[in-house]
């Protein structure tokens, strides 16, 4: 049998980077307006609009973005581990994405109406009958992947200028309506109890998920590509290979500088469902694999040196959906009726900063879990799925 190789310390880095710009960008999902997000007037303060601004330049679809590289990536260290142990990777894998399904459905119904999981197994069912284009392959058809996503938003954007100026009243009567809907929804979610805002998520679902497929699927499938193809050229395990320094001091400023912008288009739109917002939305697109690439760069840098601390936060990351689920338990708990209720209570800096505090605990949590168990509690549940019973490559 074939030594295990030592675990590379970069992707599990990477995750944890990831993790702690997800939950800056999902509290907003938690806390207030479940379409209208964060109300307008509160962003008239400066350091509530300064905080969101930050975490849509830095982290939004950025955060996404890594996250969708490393899933595509570890389709790679799967794949490597099967011929290892000498199996055909198809069953196992399948199981897994099967076994991520479930997870995301209960997720998306219990706890977080905006979900990544689902999408993630049901794209990454899609990513196993591309596992043996060559990288190039994989980098070319993942780029254009992207730039269809921020073409699709593009034109989105500018069908909402065609309505904002030709339809006039019976569009602002249709956003009137709109809102009247939004305000039943919000109420439940203020008000109601635990089953109660499960039974309203479960009738948002399905579109929920089919707006999470219109404004990031294509892309995330982009990324996993370029996952795969990164872990295929062995850049994952390499810190030191010249992308990641042509990323961290050229692309990086690059992707800021654009992420910035359609931040700022974004933040400052008078309505989550105008023009100017959705074009917002398309620049962010535009400038993500460029920031993100940067990201990967600067956190290359931090993983060529093993320090206490960086293992401590790298070991985390290691457990990235136990990490993910942990982050919607406890921001439930914080805003949601049967927890401390605090849901269109706080400010947007505020909800930010109780973000970052369940960021922070959900990785120290199963860092130290971690310390007395081989894996995280969500990902012993879903290996004893994957394997049903068998031995796994790693024990």
């Amino acid at each position: 049998m074939l030594a295990v190789p030592k675990r590379d310390l970069l992707p599990d880095i990477l995750r944890s980077w990831a993790l702690i710009g997800i939950v800056l960008v999902n509290v907003e999902v938690f806390s207030a307006s479940k379409m209208g997000g964060y109300p307008h007037d509160t962003l008239s303060d400066p350091v509530n609009y300064s905080a969101y601004l930050l975490v849509a330049g830095l982290f939004t679809f950025k955060s996404f973005s890594l996250f969708s590289i490393m899933f595509g990536a570890g389709l790679g260290y799967q794949l490597a581990s099967a011929e290892r142990a000498g199996v055909s990777a198809k069953p196992r894998y399948f199981r897994r994405t099967a076994g991520l399904f479930v997870i995301g459905a209960l997720h998306a119904i219990f706890l977080f109406i905006g979900d990544i999981l689902v999408t993630y197994a049901i794209l990454g069912s899609l990513l196993y009958f591309c596992r043996n284009f060559s990288p190039k392959r994989l980098f070319w058809v993942g780029g254009i992947l992207i730039s269809v996503q921020a073409l699709f938003m593009l034109i989105a954007a500018a069908g909402f200028v065609i309505a904002e100026t030709m339809a006039g009243y019976e569009w602002q009567k249709g956003l009137a309506l709109q809102q009247e809907q939004y305000a039943i929804i919000d109420a439940v979610f203020e008000e109601d109890g635990f089953l109660s805002v499960a039974w309203m998520r479960l009738q948002m679902w399905p579109g929920m998920l089919g707006g999470v497929f219109f404004i990031q699927g294509v892309a995330v499938f982009g990324y996993f590509l370029i996952g795969l193809g990164l872990f295929r050229l062995g850049l994952i395990s390499d810190v030191r290979h010249r992308l990641w320094k042509t990323s961290r001091y050229r692309l990086l400023p690059i992707g800021l500088a654009i992420s910035f912008l359609g931040g700022w288009l974004f933040v400052s739109a008078p309505e989550r469902e105008s023009a100017q917002a959705i074009l917002g939305l398309a620049v962010m697109i535009i400038g993500s694999p460029f920031s993100t690439l940067g990201y990967m760069g600067w956190l290359a840098a931090a993983a060529s040196g093993e320090g206490p601390i960086l293992r401590f936060i790298a070991r985390g990351g290691s457990a990235s959906l136990s990490a993910y689920l942990l982050q919607s338990i406890v921001l439930s708990l914080v805003f949601l009726e049967f927890g401390l209720g605090l849901f269109n209570q706080v400010s947007p800096f505020e909800a930010i900063m109780i973000a970052l505090g369940a960021g922070i605990f959900s990785l120290m949590f199963t860092s130290v879990w971690l310390l007395f168990f081989k894996r995280g509690p969500f990902e012993i549940l879903l290996r004893r799925w994957t394997y049903l019973g068998q031995k796994s490559p790693l024990g």
